[in-house]
Order: structure tokens, then sequence, then C-alpha cells
């Protein structure tokens, strides 16, 4: 019989709490996702209309996943529900939404 010796986990750093998960995995295109903030990351290049609109809360439907070679390949993409008033229409990834809901 082989005995294996025993060893130490290595110590992890605790994580801190994910804020609210993006609902993608159950939601098809053009349903209604919930309400977020517009948060842009630092360093975004964004129009006037979106400018005008960080910190804002606006009601977000789900337009798709970004495919490979755009941008923001693999992430939620989200427009305005109901209306274009405050995004101006742009699609807006996940990573500058702060989902509420």
């Amino acid at each position: 019989m082989t005995v294996l010796q025993w060893r130490r986990r290595p110590l992890t750093t605790p994580r801190a709490p994910k804020a609210t998960v993006p609902p993608i995995s159950w939601l098809s295109p053009g349903e209604y996702a919930g309400r977020a903030r517009f948060r842009p990351s630092d360093g975004a290049i964004l129009t006037p209309a979106l400018q005008r609109a960080i910190g804002q809360v606006v009601e977000v439907r789900f337009a798709g996943i970004a495919a490979n070679g755009e941008p923001f390949a693999g992430q939620g993409l989200y427009a305005e529900w109901r209306h274009d008033k405050l995004l101006g229409g742009c699609l807006i990834p996940s990573q500058d939404l702060e989902f509420l809901d």
C-alpha cells in the first residue's frame, strides 16, 4: 500500500463579496434585465449623452453577448428599456452597469 504525504492547502486571500450578478444566463435578447446604475470604467470614451447619464439609474433590457473581436467580447450588452432618453440608444457592456435588482 502506498502512503501519500499530506500537505497543507495554500492560504488564499479573502475576496470582497461580489455585487449583484448581471442576469445574463437566463435572458433572451430583448428581455427586461432590471434596474442598473450606469458606472462606466475609468478612461471610457463617452458621448455627451452618456456623460450626462453617469450615476443615473436606468431600466435595461438584455441585447446579447458581444462577439469575439468586438471591444467587449464575451460580455453581456444592454440597452435602455422602452425608450432611449438616457443612454441615447447605445449598447452598454455589463462592466459599466451596477445592477440593483
